[in-house]
């Protein structure tokens, strides 16, 4: 039988892989997947016994979805000396340098460095090596392919695991990186190797990018060298935050990481050039290849790099050859091979958005640019393009973030152009300033000039009232009804995703939720009332800013739960691990008040990050005070005025209908004792366990006292603490009282009506 695969089919095929890997993340049961299959595919044959012209549509994806369930299966087995088999050993790892090392200065002052290992040895697998020198101490000289010696303890990869975070892990998985290490005191022990052809190749562009990185230093800021180096070979490393916040507002962020774009972007300037030239076709194409082969190389050919290459050829082979209908077909089985070779793609942020970008331009561009034909060619084409790619991607960018850049046609159409001239002119540059230092020299500054001039108009637009607007998360059910609207252009489909959007901004009143944020080693509570106002108690952060956790962890919380205001944030003591995330929170979200323990304001500054005079209503709270929110009471049962470290820690109760949370901050033993001695009821469905579990803290009299039904530990996977203790597990398992651990768990939320209390984590137990 012969069967003509056509796009359309193609399509179902991808889709049916995708779904078999999802099926198989859900179940993690080969043989429950097999006898799925089976079971399909025999309904399949009967179905289409006398129908034989649509076996390909219906015994087709049946084969690919087990595929992909399959080949998750095998990724997912990983071997049995893998590094990660042994987490939580002290261990001496040796391996090789995969990667050009890394050496960032943290917000403490602290140098980091860090390397990503091939392990040797009796394991085997990657991990990420990191390593802080003493004061003073001469920093080593490491190369990719030279060897690498350190001890020290081994940890499993870890997420912040709530919704709206981007999973890390399983991209760094996917690049066969399973695990961490930090080196002890005794450091590291680096050996250099000569290696083979491939090495000296990998270090010969880590000297180009090297070259470029010094070129630029001399003759720029800091900022403008760091952002434009990030332009040209990607990385984040010393990159303002203010300028990527303004990027990410206007929706051309991935401007500084190497993307699908950058190499379009090379291959149409050279395809311009070209066409000057009056090459042929074939010829342009073929030049155009090779430009892109070239800076994918010197981009490091990371995974993700190597993505974004196939994508640009694939969009610059469409365009170049007028072969849109062939490029569409490339496309989808560009992404069944990378699907096929590592299904954990499929989870992957840069690849799905790579993804949908790239088939927005294949599949909407040109009808878009057809509808604007009347515009001016200027601004016509990067406009057609730039919402042909939204347009695609939408559902996945409001997944993870959130929020729909306005602006982003006005920053595609005035703002790229200048950054696009920055890159090919960058590019160039760095070959001017190897030939003549000093002519490269002043090259570079007309660089920093130009990404000034394209910076501060990227501000201008960042700045316009509703450049971006922040919208709720809809889901995967959403997501089909949008695709399927987009597919069939039909947007009479999109009305089920007008009425969960409605859903959700307008929130039914009758329960209230009270989340238990996963932030590491620290607190976090969001409670939501009935009708959709927020409270927050505590904030978390992690000790010496070495990490926002309010910016990355909090904020996108609050984002995907569609807060748009807090009404009160509630601190139980300054120490950052609980105040240090409210910093981020106040800055992206109008705050009513904050109510403290009885440490200074300026402490409190000093930790949020902010100006003493730019705070908002922030006062000391007093013991027996209530607040009383949309129907939900909060009562502050103790509050000390004076006192050092823990024992300046208040206690919060959350009460509605017969509900009620005890939150305990860090409190001690000694003031518990203190507490039950003045007679407070403390008495509480769920409690906040002390201390992260700390021995310091929930003596078996306040346990028995507090009389929970649950209790929640708020601690970081694999902290240097040993929290929470053996002995207060034993406390509450005693009483007896449900345990739940946000670092085994995730976000832990709590629902009730006041009556009933129902609860879930965002890891299935």
């Amino acid at each position: 039988m012969k069967v003509k695969v056509s796009n359309a089919l193609l399509n179902v095929w991808l889709a049916a892989m995708a779904a078999g890997v999802l099926f198989m993340e859900y179940y993690r049961s080969p043989r429950f997947l097999i006898v799925t299959c089976a079971a399909l595919l025999i309904g399949g044959i009967i179905f289409t016994w006398r129908r034989r012209n649509l076996t390909a549509w219906i015994i087709c994806p049946i084969i690919f979805f087990a595929l992909g369930g399959l080949r998750l299966a095998a990724v997912d087995n990983l071997p049995a000396n893998d590094v990660s088999k042994f987490a939580g050993q002290s261990v001496q790892i040796t391996g090789v340098i995969r990667e050009e090392p890394q050496k960032k200065i943290l917000p403490n002052g602290l140098t980091q460095l860090r390397f990503v290992v091939d392990v040797q040895g009796n394991m085997s697998g990657g991990l990420i090596l990191t390593y802080y020198p003493k004061d003073g101490e001469q920093l080593p000289t490491a190369r990719i392919g030279d060897k690498i010696s350190a001890r020290g303890n081994l940890k499993l990869l870890t997420n912040y695991n709530n919704p709206g975070q981007i999973d890390t892990v399983t991209r760094m998985k996917a690049n066969g990186i399973t695990a961490r290490l930090s080196a002890n005191k005794q450091g590291i022990l680096i050996e250099e190797v000569d290696g083979g052809f491939w090495i000296k190749f990998l270090r010969l562009v880590a000297a180009i990018r090297e070259h470029y990185r010094d070129s630029m230093a001399g003759v720029m800021s800091a900022d403008d060298a760091a952002a434009i180096f990030a332009m040209l070979f990607g990385g984040y490393a010393g990159l303002n935050p203010e300028l990527v916040e303004e990027f990410q507002t206007t929706g051309i962020v991935h401007i500084l990481s190497v993307s699908g774009s950058h190499m379009s972007l090379l291959a149409m300037a050279t395809a311009w050039l070209c066409l000057l030239l009056r090459l042929p076709r074939g010829l342009t194409f073929a030049i155009g290849l090779f430009v892109i082969g070239t800076y994918a190389i010197l981009s490091g050919l990371l995974p993700q790099v190597l993505r974004s290459a196939s994508m640009g050829v694939l969009v610059f082979f469409a365009k170049t050859l007028d072969a849109e209908a062939q490029g569409a077909r490339l496309l989808t089985l560009t992404a069944l091979a990378m699907l096929i070779n590592q299904p954990l793609l499929i989870f992957d942020v840069s690849f799905q958005l790579s993804f949908t970008a790239t088939a927005g331009l294949m599949y909407l561009s040109e009808d878009l640019r057809n509808a604007m034909e009347r515009l001016p060619k200027f601004f016509s084409e990067p406009a057609s393009m730039t919402i042909a790619a939204q347009l695609a991607s939408l559902p996945v960018v409001v997944w993870y973030f959130n929020q729909i850049s306005l602006s982003s046609v006005l920053a595609n159409v005035f703002v790229m152009p200048l950054l696009e001239v920055v890159i090919v002119g960058g590019l160039i540059g760095g070959i001017i300033a190897a030939v003549v230092p000093l002519l490269g020299k002043i090259f570079f500054i007309g660089e920093a000039l130009i990404f000034g001039a394209g910076a501060e108009l990227n501000r201008v637009f960042a700045n316009l009232p509703f450049s971006s607007v922040q919208v709720p998360t809809l889901g995967l059910l959403a997501g089909f009804f949008y695709y399927a609207a987009l597919i069939l252009r039909r947007p009479i489909i999109l009305l089920p995703i007008i009425f969960l959007l409605a859903f959700n901004v307008l929130r039914v009143g009758g329960e209230l939720e009270v989340s238990f944020v996963d932030v590491g080693q620290g607190d976090c509570a969001v409670v939501i009332t009935p009708h959709g106002r927020c409270l927050i108690f505590d904030t978390g952060g992690v000790r010496e800013h070495m990490f926002d956790v309010g910016g990355r962890v909090v904020v996108p919380y609050l984002k995907h739960e569609n807060i748009r205001e807090v009404d009160k944030i509630f601190l139980t003591h300054v120490h950052e691990d609980h105040a240090g995330g409210a910093g981020a929170v106040i800055k992206k979200f109008p705050v009513s008040e904050v109510i403290t323990a009885g440490e200074s304001k300026s402490e409190y500054a000093a930790v949020f990050g902010i100006a003493e005079e730019s705070l908002p209503n922030l006062r000391a709270g007093h013991a027996g005070e209530v607040f009383v929110v949309d129907g939900v009471q909060v009562k502050i049962l103790y509050a000390p005025q004076v006192g050092t470290g823990n024992e300046i820690s208040n206690v919060y109760r959350i009460r509605y209908g017969e509900v009620t949370f005890l939150i305990t901050g860090d409190l001690v033993k000694e003031i518990e004792e203190q507490i039950l001695r003045e007679g407070v009821d403390v008495s509480s469905t769920v409690l906040k366990v002390g201390h992260h579990g700390s021995n310091t803290s929930s003596s078996e009299d306040f346990l028995r006292a507090v009389k929970s039904k649950c209790a929640v530990i708020s601690v970081g996977y694999g902290n240097n603490f040993g929290h929470p203790r053996a002995e207060v597990l034993e406390r509450l398992e005693s009483l007896p009282t449900k345990i739940y651990r946000t670092d085994q768990d995730g976000l832990i939320k709590f629902r009730t009506d006041g009556k009933s209390l129902s609860v879930e984590t965002f890891n299935k137990r």
